[in-house]
């Protein structure tokens, strides 16, 4: 693979040089004396670049973390990560952190190394029998982690709340940039009114408890196959329906919060057409929320959850046509990085089509 299909691919030299001269990284892996650390490109994401590599001696493999940009509410971007993965660790379901550098000497905005997570990403395009039940126990397990007294983890106020004020400042951007378009206008302002009273609404506070992840995107989502083959033939009407279903990963931006707003996120079929072409049908929700109370099992109280589904689907949906409003500027002049696929994706986003679906799946209009 070349390093144009590699966005990190030319930082590799970087990560080598890296591992290569950090003691504290190579003591907190157990590297032996001058044993080699390759790093190998896995992904890169808007706000971070990930390597893996083997420290031979012990046949163990971790990944190198790097953030390039932290996320808006973060003073530092990987002690948060850090700290949260910390927290979540007992679940078994997250990568295991092991080194943290966010030191002045450290590559870009810092580092983390994690343990490797094995497991195929979830694909909805090819979405396999048992996927969605792993899928649904991995973040019953994750939500189900008591939030420790001492956690570092972002509380917000109003999680719903805030989340409606920040599709009403993108929208505010789009329509002072120039390139408004009245059809989109009209589409995103609908949308709006029809969000607006939901932000009414209160969460009980014995609700508002949980680490959530607040990107559920099915790239977070690895899953064995075995796992998924497992928890297709398992038919409990509670518990767990595997041993090990898999890891949840990427936790740039997780809060203190509720557990609706990651199930939203997830059946949202304005993420699931992010990176697949696939649309979660509506009629399968109620079944897939059916399985994720049976792999809670009476860990934690529903609460008001179905009501703030409702009102978290409906604001997942204005965050994304908000999102693409936005960015509408920099689509037309080419001015922002996307990749090809996003590019494609981009007019589909902002379609009547996609628009009249959200429309009437996620806002009853």
């Amino acid at each position: 693979m070349s390093t144009q299909d590699n966005p990190g691919g030319h930082r590799l030299g970087e990560a080598a040089h890296y591992l290569e001269r950090n003691s504290k990284l190579r003591c907190a892996v157990g590297a032996q004396g001058d044993e080699i650390l390759e790093p190998h490109y896995l992904g890169v994401g808007e706000h971070n670049l990930n390597y893996w590599f083997i420290v031979p001696s012990k046949g163990q493999k971790f990944v190198l973390r790097i953030n390039i940009v932290p996320q808006p509410f973060h003073d530092d971007q990987v002690a948060y990560e850090f700290g949260a993965l910390q927290a979540l660790e007992q679940s078994g379901c997250v990568p295991k952190p092991v080194f943290l550098d966010n030191s002045k000497s450290a590559p870009y905005e810092g580092a983390l190394i994690i343990s490797f997570c094995e497991g195929d990403q979830l694909d909805f395009d090819h979405l396999r029998p048992g996927d969605l039940r792993c899928a649904a126990q991995i973040m019953a397990d994750v939500h189900s982690v008591p939030t420790p007294p001492n956690c570092t983890v972002f509380r917000p106020k109003d999680p719903l709340k805030g989340l409606f004020e920040e599709c009403l400042q993108r929208f505010a951007a789009y329509r002072a940039s120039g390139f408004e378009e009245a059809r989109i206008t009209r589409w995103a302002e609908s949308f709006i009114a029809a969000a607006e009273p939901m932000t009414h609404t209160t969460c009980p506070p014995s609700d508002c408890t949980h680490i959530v992840n607040t990107e559920t995107l099915p790239s977070h989502f690895l899953i064995p196959a075995t796992s998924a083959a497992e928890a297709d033939a398992n038919e409990t009407e509670s518990g767990c329906f595997c041993e090990t279903p898999g890891s949840f990963v990427d936790w740039e931006r997780p809060i203190i919060g509720e557990v609706a707003q990651d199930v939203a996120f997830f059946l949202s079929p304005t993420s699931t057409f992010w990176d697949c072409d696939y649309l979660f049908p509506i009629d399968q929700v109620d079944a897939f929320i059916a399985d994720y109370w049976r792999a809670v099992d009476g860990r934690f109280e529903r609460g008001s959850f179905d009501e703030r589904f409702r009102a978290f689907r409906m604001m997942t949906a204005l965050r994304s046509t908000t999102w693409f409003c936005k960015q509408l500027p920099a689509f037309k002049l080419g001015t922002s990085h996307m990749t090809e696929k996003t590019r494609a994706k981009f007019p589909v986003y902002l379609s009547d089509e996609f628009m009249d679906m959200l429309a009437r799946d996620c806002f009853s209009l």
